[in-house]
């Protein structure tokens, strides 16, 4: 039962972290960092704040038919198949490796690949995008140091 918990806290985890990706990416094109915190979640149309119910990405995305809450303009393709893309990636890794270190090495490794790879296909960056790629970085390491804490359970059971 307890594994059970570990495991659905760690799918979680990677529900955040591919909602948190879009975010990232989104910020680091505009030219700044994301905040750990992130709690200036925002329309790009309408720059309406996005409430905190509708920051469920894949749920909200289809709840809303994938468009803004309140301009209803339509919210690109791309961010939802970024966060499914990287949840089932993800997920799949960590049960592929039965939940082991080399999972997790994996997982860092696949999140990093997949926003560096998004971020050279839209090209569009602004000044200090180096820094602000690095800054990024760090906060995903926090944040996956985070996750190390849930593997570390899991292999203490």
């Amino acid at each position: 039962m307890q594994l059970l918990i570990i495991h659905s806290a760690i799918y979680f985890t990677f529900y955040v972290l591919a909602a948190y990706s879009t975010t990232d990416i989104l910020r680091l094109l505009k030219g700044c960092h994301t905040p750990v915190q992130a709690s200036a979640c925002y329309c790009p149309v309408c720059h309406q704040k996005i409430a905190f119910k509708d920051q469920l990405p894949i749920i909200s995305y289809f709840k809303n038919n994938g468009s803004c809450r309140n301009c209803k303009s339509p919210i690109p393709f791309t961010d939802i198949f970024l966060e499914i893309y990287l949840f089932l990636s993800l997920s799949t890794l960590v049960h592929l490796f039965h939940f082991s270190w080399l999972s997790y090495a994996f997982c860092i490794l696949c999140y990093e690949s997949t926003k560096c790879f998004f971020l050279l296909i839209f090209k569009k960056r602004e000044l200090n995008f180096l820094r602000n790629l690095m800054v990024s970085m760090l906060i995903n390491l926090l944040l996956f140091s985070g996750l190390a804490f849930l593997f570390a359970l899991e292999h203490s059971l």
